[in-house]
């Protein structure tokens, strides 16, 4: 996370660490250029539907668009609203807003063997809305930075602003339940590269295994299109399974269940 102080109304920028930046656009980029091509493999070399391709390329460019939302990505603090660019620009008047928060993030915390803290802010209309490398695993510069950027919130928002207690409740609720939808999907990222990496492992000690025994010549023949539904179907499944998870979950939302307005109730916005 990085904060400066700039003129022409321009309070805090936040850009993610250069080096950081340019290690994680660089990862993306070769390995969505890897999956790309062998995607590309199997369906010229071996011969397999040009369907076996599509995941492989969808993969790739899911991994193009994260390098370039990383390279792109800032938060610009203002006097007049906080700009956001990620995979595209926004703009949130001070006055639309209705709570500036510290968050914590779960995942990342875990991941990182540290706390890992976010910082969002709640809209007038209930939506929540994640700040772009407003975040760090320092807690105490994360409280300073959510300090400054509420007080400029404070500062900006208007005489006339008036706060909405039942909104504020409500955003707050919807953004549990979206953090509860996130770390499901996170959970089942992490659970289908579990399972890629226990295959291509157990097919390694099954190469090794008739190498080593010399019975290579035994070794059954596999389609590359077989190998790459196997592969595919272990790490989407868990996905699949956290996906039809959250929409039960907001299924149940919209009945009035899990927190939501009882018996269909319109929310207060």
């Amino acid at each position: 996370m990085a904060g400066t102080t700039g003129g022409g109304g321009r309070v805090r920028t936040y850009r993610g660490h250069l080096g950081s930046m340019i290690f994680l656009a660089l990862l993306c980029a070769v390995f969505g250029g890897l999956f790309a091509f062998f995607g590309l493999l199997l369906v010229i070399g071996a011969d397999a539907p040009g369907a076996v391709a599509i995941p492989f390329c969808a993969a790739a460019l899911a991994l193009f668009l994260l390098a370039f939302c990383v390279v792109r990505g800032v938060t610009v603090v203002g006097d007049d609203g906080l700009t956001l660019r990620w995979l595209r620009t926004r703009r949130l008047a001070w006055a639309d807003l209705v709570a500036v928060e510290l968050e914590h993030n779960e995942p990342a915390s875990a991941q990182r063997k540290r706390p890992v803290m976010g910082v969002v802010v709640y809209h007038r209309d209930g939506r929540r809305v994640s700040l772009p490398n407003v975040i760090d695993t320092r807690i105490l510069s994360a409280h300073r930075e959510v300090e400054v950027i509420r007080e400029v919130w404070e500062r900006h928002r208007g005489a006339d602003w008036t706060p909405r207690p039942e909104v504020a409740g409500t955003a707050r609720a919807r953004a549990g339940a979206s953090a509860r939808d996130q770390n499901s999907v996170v959970e089942a990222l992490w659970w289908g590269r579990t399972a890629v990496r226990v295959l291509v492992f157990g097919m390694l000690i099954v190469v090794v295994l008739f190498l080593a025994t010399g019975n290579a010549e035994s070794f059954p023949d596999i389609p590359g299109a077989v190998l790459a539904g196997v592969f595919a179907a272990a790490f989407l499944a868990p996905v699949a399974i956290a996906l039809a998870g959250v929409a039960r979950r907001r299924r149940g939302e919209d009945r009035g269940q899990d927190g939501g307005p009882e018996g269909g109730e319109p929310p207060p916005w």
